[in-house]
């Protein structure tokens, strides 16, 4: 990359590394997909199984003090004490519908049939390479009994999903409600745009299917089980991002592509770099996609815009290394967030340094740029893999993130839900559940102004909405 401010601070965290203990550094355990059909790209090992305690459990007791921390200037750098990342008393993100289990169990898509109602947000299931569709059915309010999940073709009946917690509280995800256990979904989750389904089969090919009907047609060859991403273009057109091994001097890499419509694929990463994850978003009238390249020494973050020349090809703007954080992994995922008509933020759970680990939120404000500084918001211990999942083309930006509940190893990891402010803060809402690990989450906002969140455990996907205000 040619960055010789970077060579220092890599030569002595290759020395340091060797030397991190619980405390800031993720920790290395094998790959969540290979427990859903296809393997991670680092291991093909089985991910850990989860707890299986299913009580209620209520959100820790927020520090009074929660609230003005993670609004204030430095909360950038605050102390990664369980209390830094607890709600605010007076934040939260009331419990409106579920969390209800569905009948298969792997990364969940969530896809409005309406764009512009935005609401009653249904399901998305990788099932080898087709769009599966859920329409979730919720028994009511918090508290009524025994929602079930619509039936969908070859679905099945859903498990039972049992009472859901008051409001408010934090449900304990680390069991499957009910005897019968979920079908699983494969790797990785479909993604939706313009009217077309995109989904990877357990050999990585990847197919465009129009919802309408109508024959797929190839357009991409991926790496099996590593993630994809599309959005719309004007004029009904699509955009594809995925990765894909190629055999280069250096050997084979992993690489980030890019497809218009089903046109060949072309180069994303640029010349020499490597990707692991690669996210696109709409931006400014144009697309802005950023990929990482998480290596054992440095994990580089970059960005850059695409859009359409006169003649209608893609256009590729130039690369920007906007990052370089720690030492990373192959399954080391990100997001971006994008607000309505405001700035963008790259997303990226990483070790902050050899005893600090969280999320670094990096500003895109016009064309990327290289070495954007960073706002941390610290967890209270390193994890990994540590899901994470932003909202786009809404104000406020709201996350869904995974991080361990306390500093002790070992600690069950809990999903926050939280919003980011104008500078990238993290200001926190609430914990709306608890597992033994998650693989996947997903958030989307509505229209009226709730949220829905899907998240993935080790046992069970589920489903709720919740308030995006208090």
């Amino acid at each position: 990359m040619n960055r010789p401010l970077h060579r220092a601070y890599v030569i002595a965290l290759a020395a340091l590394a060797a030397c991190r203990g619980g405390s800031g550094a993720p920790d290395a355990g094998p790959a969540p997909s290979s427990e859903a059909g296809a393997p991670a790209p680092s291991s093909t090992a089985a991910a850990p199984a989860a707890s299986a305690a299913a009580s209620p459990v209520a959100p820790p007791a927020a520090s009074p003090d929660a609230a003005d921390a993670a609004a204030s200037p430095d909360a950038a750098d605050a102390a990664a004490a369980p209390d830094a990342a607890a709600a605010a008393p007076d934040a939260g993100c009331k419990l409106l519908r579920g969390p209800l289990a569905l009948s298969l169990r792997g990364p969940a898509l969530l896809w409005a049939p309406d764009e512009a109602a935005r609401a009653d947000f249904r399901i998305i299931f990788n099932r080898d390479g087709v769009a599966h569709h859920v329409a979730p059915a919720f028994g009511g309010l918090p508290g009524a009994s025994a929602p079930r999940e619509a039936a969908a073709p070859d679905a099945g009946a859903a498990p039972d999903a049992g009472a859901a917690p008051d409001a408010g509280a934090a449900p304990d995800a680390g069991a499957a409600p009910g005897d019968a256990a979920a079908a699983r979904a494969s790797w990785p989750a479909c993604a939706i745009a313009a009217g077309f389904t995109f989904c990877m089969d357990h050999g990585g090919t990847i197919r465009r299917t129009a919802m309408s009907g109508g024959s797929p047609a190839l357009v991409g060859a991926g790496r099996r089980g590593t993630g994809i991403s599309a959005i719309p273009l004007p004029g009904g057109r699509t955009l594809l991002a995925f990765l894909s091994d190629r055999i280069t001097t250096e050997g084979a890499v992993t690489q980030a592509f890019a497809v218009l419509d089903d046109r060949a694929a072309v180069p994303l990463s640029a010349e020499g770099s490597g990707a692991t994850f690669v996210a696109l978003a709409p931006w400014k009238g144009k697309v802005l996609a950023m990929y990482i390249d998480a290596r054992s020494a440095l994990t580089p973050v970059h960005a850059r815009t695409l859009g359409l020349t006169a003649e209608g090809k893609l256009e590729l703007g130039p690369d920007a290394v906007i990052f370089v954080g720690d030492a990373g992994e192959s399954r080391m995922g990100g997001a971006l967030a994008v607000g309505a008509g405001g700035p963008a933020f790259a997303l990226l759970p990483a070790s902050k340094d050899i005893a600090a680990f969280g999320m670094a939120a990096i500003r895109i404000d016009d064309a990327p740029r290289d070495d954007m500084p960073a706002v941390w918001s610290l967890y209270p211990n390193g994890l990994s893999p540590a899901p994470i999942a932003a909202t786009q083309g809404t104000s406020p930006i709201h996350v869904a993130r995974v991080r361990p509940s306390a500093r002790e190893p070992g600690a069950r990891p809990v999903l926050e839900i939280g919003q980011l402010d104008g500078e990238g803060r993290f200001l926190p809402r609430c914990q709306a559940a608890q597992a033994g690990s998650f693989k996947h989450v997903a958030i989307e906002a509505d229209r009226d102004g709730s949220l829905w969140i899907a998240y993935t455990t080790g046992s069970g996907t589920f489903v709720e909405q919740r308030a995006a205000r208090p």
